[in-house]
């Protein structure tokens, strides 16, 4: 898939700029604790979306080093009432080989970063 278009960029950018927010601990330090305690290697994993939802509370998008697309609630109050939901089954034109697919996505573009080893160093 060809991703020199600017809209491309942009949303490749996107996700390095979410995932270098997880990787130098710019939100939480006790998000970054909640996703290694889930087994998730976070210099390995991409963020699609993250979304600050409440006072200590973020949803979002991951993709994991296996290619697997994960969804995320987490609860920094309540730890254990979080969740980590592997939708990976689900994805439809989100995934790269749809026909349908866009690189615009954000779940499809960090798929076709893992898928190429561009897991960055942010």
């Amino acid at each position: 898939m060809h991703l020199e278009k600017i809209s491309h960029r942009v949303t490749r950018d996107a996700v390095h700029q979410a995932t270098r927010e997880v990787r130098q601990g710019l939100l939480d330090p006790a998000l970054n604790q909640w996703f290694s305690n889930q087994g998730l290697d976070l210099g390995r994993t991409l963020f699609a979306s993250l979304c600050p939802f409440d006072q200590h509370t973020y949803t979002g998008t991951l993709v994991d080093p296996q290619g697997r697309v994960l969804e995320f609630l987490v609860d920094l109050d309540e730890p254990d009432n979080s969740s980590l939901e592997d939708v990976s089954d689900e994805l439809g034109p989100k995934h790269p080989e749809h026909p349908e697919a866009d690189p615009c996505d954000r779940i499809t573009m960090a798929l076709l970063m893992q898928q190429q080893g561009d897991v960055g160093n942010s």
